[in-house]
């Protein structure tokens, strides 16, 4: 079996999706044999996805045009039916929404990570709206499979599209091996000066976007600031979108030297910033699966999330859950997180049995399943 993997979609800074990309496509690398062959279609300006071509085969395409999204989208269009017919390859699998519409002998298959553009659309512009919407109802009803990162992602896509009997299947994301507790105090204090942050801190650790929910982080940080007043809130991530709003809370509640933005933090940097962490604070609307709660619980960090969507799946019993929805919850939880000795040790000790559940190869494998179990054809 031939499998094209399309990794244009992924940008060259690696969040969520990103490293939902970079991580099963490594591993699905390394499970390469005589009957199981990956192809990959990348940017030529993303060395995360460059393998020797002795161990996979890529296909690079001009980055300083294929980074425009229209010309993306019509390269996806046009280009990838072509070369999926020109190597006879048997899946095509689009990892993040968008897919060639135009049927090929190859299967499509979707990765669909979330449904907040139909559930809580006003964490979106218009434009990112129209996208999501419709190429999510393109796959709901031309793909011949979708995939989703959590049960509660399908199970909210099932509840929104009745009766499609559209095979899915659900692979749960995992965790890279860098992330683990008790790193050394010196490397960890190394990363903290290079991003300007002084301890102690609470993190949060994602894209700046509205369905982050950091209007609500940043008021209850304010609730407690002078209970704790050595504290910080680190708030690290690139900028996404509509976050202006957030930037002027922070001077209005005039917390400036309380509250650090950091910008983008490089992958091998996040298990030092999460382990000098003394809370770990994710108070996301809505997640399709939430990659920072899982890395916070596999270094041990006592952490404080959301008690809805797939944070629920992902955190068990192993965290503190707040209403995302209420200042008043999330003040409360936090305060406890970093006041109480015993809810602490429990959690730290929960933490690591429950991240342990989660693995990459997990993934992989339940990919592989899905490409086998639907992509194999007869009739060639």
């Amino acid at each position: 079996m031939k499998v094209l993997i399309d990794c244009t979609q992924i940008t060259r800074n690696k969040a969520g999706v990103g490293m939902y990309a970079l991580n099963l496509v490594n591993h699905l690398v390394n499970r390469q044999n005589q009957g199981f062959q990956v192809v990959l279609l990348v940017q030529d300006d993303d060395p995360d996805f460059c393998f020797d071509p002795a161990v996979a085969k890529s296909i690079s395409v001009p980055s300083r045009f294929f980074r425009i999204l229209p010309l993306r989208l019509l390269m996806e269009q046009l280009y990838i039916p072509w070369i999926a017919s020109r190597l006879k390859v048997d899946v095509i699998h689009s990892l993040h929404y968008s897919f060639p519409l135009m049927r090929t002998r190859a299967r499509r298959f979707v990765t669909i990570h979330d449904m907040t553009s139909f559930i809580i659309p006003e964490v979106h512009t218009r434009a990112k709206r129209m996208y999501f919407h419709f190429f999510i109802r393109a796959a709901t009803y031309l793909a011949d499979c979708l995939i989703f990162d959590s049960n509660s992602t399908r199970s909210d896509w099932a509840d929104l599209f009745p009766g499609c009997a559209k095979p899915v299947f659900v692979t749960l994301m995992g965790k890279s091996e860098i992330f683990k507790p008790d790193l050394d105090p010196q490397a960890i204090r190394k990363v903290l000066d290079q991003l300007k942050i002084s301890t102690p801190y609470v993190l949060f650790l994602g894209t700046i976007e509205p369905r982050k929910n950091l209007l609500r982080l940043v008021s209850s940080f304010a609730r407690i600031a002078d209970l704790f007043p050595l504290h910080h809130l680190v708030i690290a991530g690139m900028k996404g979108w509509m976050y202006d709003g957030l930037f002027e809370l922070v001077a209005q509640l005039k917390l400036e030297k309380r509250i650090v933005f950091t910008g983008f933090v490089a992958e091998g940097d996040k298990p030092y910033l999460i382990n000098g962490a003394d809370a770990f604070a994710y108070l996301s609307l809505y997640e399709g699966f939430g990659i920072p709660v899982l890395e916070a619980l596999a270094c041990g960090i006592p952490t404080l999330t959301s008690n809805t969507s797939s944070l629920l799946e992902v955190a068990g019993d192993a965290a503190l859950l707040a209403d995302p929805t209420s200042i008043d919850s999330i003040t409360f939880n936090l305060r406890k997180i970093l006041s109480d000795t015993a809810t602490r040790q429990s959690l730290r000790s929960k933490s690591l049995i429950q991240a342990a559940r989660f693995d990459w190869g997990f993934t992989a494998d339940q990919t592989m399943k899905a490409y086998t179990g639907l992509g194999a054809r007869g009739d060639n």
